[in-house]
C-alpha cells in the first residue's frame, strides 16, 4: 500500500465540518483562496503543505480567531460564523497551536481551571478545583503535580498538558498543529493512543505536521494546501510520500546529499570539562566535550536527557551556579547570560520558539535583535543595511513574508523558526547551539537549513545540534552524543552513525 501504510481505511461518513470557497487575505497577501475541505465525525484529516501555504490561516478561522473575507463555515450541516475563540470552543472546536497558551506562572492545577467549568461556590472549591486536575492527569497518565509550576515543566510535559487541557474539554472537533514538534518517541507514542481512541469515539480530528511518518500512521485522508489554494485531497493509503511531497512544494525533491565533508580544520573550538548545571527540570551531570572548528556535533537522548540543559549551560542560559571549565579558541570562559556568550562568539537557538522569536516585534528587529552592535551608529539602527542582509537571507532561507516590517506574528509556525535563524547568522557565531532547530519546519525548508548548517561548518563554525529527530542527527553530524539523566553515555561517529543505533544507544541497549 502506497506509503507503507497497512491499516484498513474505513468509509468517510458525512461531513461534520465544512469550508466552501473560503478566502482570507492580509493586506496585500492572499493566505486563502477559494479553498473547499471537509472533515467527516470519526476521522483524522491530515492537513499538510509547505510553510506559508496558508495552515495556521485556516485553522485560525476554524478556531474563531480570523472570520473569513468570503466563503462560508458549515458545522453539522449549518452555516456558522465564531465572534471569537470562546464561541469556538463552545461549539466544540478545540484547538491546539504550535505556540501553547499555558500560563508559565501559574501551577498545572490552575492552567486546567481555566477552561474547566468553575467549581461550585463554597469551603471545597480549592479541594474541588485540585481534584478536577488529578482526574485529568490520571486519565492521560501524566505524572506531573498539580501544584508545579507550568514553567518548570519539561516542553515535552507541557505540550502533553496543553493536548490534555484540551482533551478534557470533549470536543467534536480536535485540532492539533505539530503536535509531536517538542515530543519525545514515546510522548509521541501516548499521543497517537489518545487520538486513536478519539477517533474511534467519533471525534473529528484536524491533525498538521511535517512528519511524513505520522500522517501516514495516523489519517485516513489528506488536504494539501500550496500558496493558499487547495491543491488535492486523497486517501493517504492512495498516495506515495514522493506524490505528496511534490504536491506540496509543486516539485519533486531530489534527495539530499548524504556526503559529509570532514572538517579542513583540526584545532578545538570549544572545550567543556567536567561541567555540571541546570536548566529547567534537567541537570548536567560532570559532562566534558570537546568540538573542533567546523565540526557538527549531535546530541540525543530521552525527554529529560540532559541535553538542552547542556546547551544552556554552553551558551549562558543555565539557572542557577555553573561548576566547570568552559574554553573557547583556548581562552577560559563563564557565561552569566546568553548577551555575554553572544559577545564571545556563542550563539543559541532554543527549542521554544515563543523565546526565540518576539512575536510583537517586527521581523527585521527580530533579525538584528543579536548583532544591534553592528548594524547600529549612535544608538540608532542602520535600517538600510539591516534589510539588505534581512533580502539577501530570506532569499537563502526561503523565508515568506509580506514585509519585512511586518509583526512577526503574522507568519507560520515555520517562518517564525526562520526568523529566529537569520538572528543567529547575524550575529556571526563561532559557536552555534541549536535545540531542535527544525521543528514545525517543512520538508522543503529542512532541506534548505541544512544545506545552511554544512555551509556553516565548512566555513569553520562549530555546531553543537540537539535534536529528538534521529534522521536528521545521522545525516548531519559527524558525531553524536548520546546523553541519559545529565551525562553522556555514548558516542557515534561517522559511519557508525544509524538511526537504529542511535535508538538503541537512547534505549540503554548496544549501539
Amino acid at each position: 500500500m502506497a506509503g507503507g501504510r497497512e491499516r484498513r481505511l474505513r468509509p468517510v461518513p458525512s461531513a461534520r465540518v465544512e469550508l466552501r470557497h473560503v478566502s482570507k487575505s492580509f493586506g496585500n497577501t492572499h493566505a486563502l483562496t477559494d479553498v473547499c475541505l471537509e472533515i467527516a465525525a470519526g476521522e483524522i484529516h491530515a492537513l499538510a503543505g509547505a510553510n506559508g501555504a496558508g495552515k495556521s490561516t485556516l485553522i485560525k478561522i476554524l478556531a474563531g480567531v480570523h472570520p473569513s473575507d468570503s466563503g462560508s463555515v458549515l458545522w453539522a450541516g449549518r452555516p456558522i460564523r465564531f465572534d471569537g475563540p470562546r464561541a469556538a470552543a463552545a461549539a466544540g472546536i478545540a484547538t491546539i497551536h504550535q505556540e501553547l497558551s499555558l500560563v508559565g506562572s501559574l501551577s498545572v492545577e490552575d492552567n486546567l481551571a481555566l477552561v474547566l467549568p468553575k467549581p461550585l461556590l463554597g469551603a471545597s472549591r480549592r479541594a474541588q478545583s485540585r481534584e478536577r486536575a488529578r482526574a485529568v492527569l490520571r486519565r492521560h497518565q501524566l505524572d506531573i503535580a498539580p501544584d508545579a509550576l507550568v514553567e518548570e515543566l519539561a516542553l515535552g510535559q507541557r505540550q502533553l498538558l496543553e493536548i490534555a487541557r484540551a482533551l478534557s474539554l470533549d470536543a467534536k472537533l480536535l485540532i492539533l498543529d505539530e503536535p509531536t514538534s517538542a515530543l519525545q518517541e514515546q510522548e509521541a507514542e501516548r499521543l497517537f493512543s489518545w487520538l486513536e481512541r478519539l477517533r474511534a469515539e467519533g471525534t473529528s480530528i484536524l491533525y498538521i505536521s511535517h512528519r511524513m511518518e505520522e500522517l501516514y500512521r495516523l489519517a485516513d485522508r489528506v488536504t494539501v494546501l500550496r500558496d493558499g489554494r487547495k491543491v488535492c485531497t486523497e486517501r493517504l493509503a492512495d498516495v506515495s510520500r514522493d506524490e505528496l511531497v511534490a504536491a506540496m512544494v509543486g516539485e519533486h525533491l531530489a534527495p539530499p546529499a548524504t556526503a559529509l565533508e570532514s572538517p579542513r580544520e583540526k584545532s578545538v573550538r570549544l572545550e567543556a570539562r567536567d561541567l555540571h548545571a541546570a536548566s529547567g527540570s534537567q541537570r548536567v551531570h560532570a559532562v566534558s566535550v570537546a568540538v573542533g572548528a567546523g565540526e557538527i556535533l549531535g546530541l540525543a537522548g530521552l525527554q529529560g536527557s540532559g541535553a538542552s540543559a547542556l546547551l544552556a549551560a554552553i551558551g549562558g542560559g543555565a539557572v542557577g551556579p555553573i561548576a566547570g571549565r568552559l574554553h573557547v579558541d583556548g581562552v577560559p570562559c563563564r557565561f552569566r547570560s546568553p548577551r555575554q556568550a553572544i559577545a564571545h562568539g556563542v550563539v543559541s537557538l532554543g527549542a521554544d520558539r515563543a523565546l526565540s522569536v518576539l512575536a510583537s516585534m517586527s521581523i527585521c528587529d527580530n533579525a538584528v535583535l543579536s548583532s544591534l552592535r553592528r548594524f547600529s551608529v549612535a544608538g540608532l539602527l542602520r535600517r538600510g543595511l539591516a534589510m539588505q542582509e534581512i533580502e539577501a537571507s530570506a532569499a537563502e532561507l526561503k523565508l515568506k513574508a509580506a514585509s519585512f516590517d511586518a509583526p512577526a506574528a503574522d507568519l507560520s509556525g515555520g517562518n517564525q523558526q526562520k526568523v529566529a535563524l537569520m538572528r543567529c547568522l547575524f550575529a556571526q557565531p563561532r559557536v552555534l547551539l541549536l535545540d531542535e532547530p527544525t521543528r514545525g519546519i517543512d520538508i522543503a525548508a529542512k532541506s534548505d537549513v541544512y544545506r545552511l548548517i554544512r555551509q556553516l561548518a565548512q566555513r569553520g563554525v562549530s555546531v553543537v545540534l540537539a535534536s529528538t529527530e534521529l534522521d536528521e542527527l545521522a545525516l548531519l553530524c559527524h558525531r553524536v552524543l548520546v546523553m541519559e539523566r545529565g551525562r553522556i553515555t555514548c558516542e557515534l561517529s561517522q559511519g557508525a552513525l544509524t538511526r537504529q543505533r542511535l535508538l538503541a544507544a537512547m534505549m540503554g541497549g548496544a549501539a
